[in-house]
């Protein structure tokens, strides 16, 4: 029963990433380059530049 229980909350984290990502690529389907450059400037992330690598 445990097992089946993980199943459903992998299977629902996956469908939230799916709808996140599609949400991101509704909102940026018909921008420009520097339309892109600009929504990901002002675009919040989860973890700030300075831990960015590079």
């Amino acid at each position: 029963m445990n097992n089946t229980q993980e199943t459903v909350k992998e299977k629902s984290l996956v469908d939230e990433l799916r709808q996140i990502r599609d949400k991101i690529n509704f909102e940026i389907q018909d921008l420009t380059l520097e339309q892109l450059k600009q929504y990901w400037k002002t675009k919040k992330t989860l973890h700030p530049s300075r831990y960015w690598a590079g």
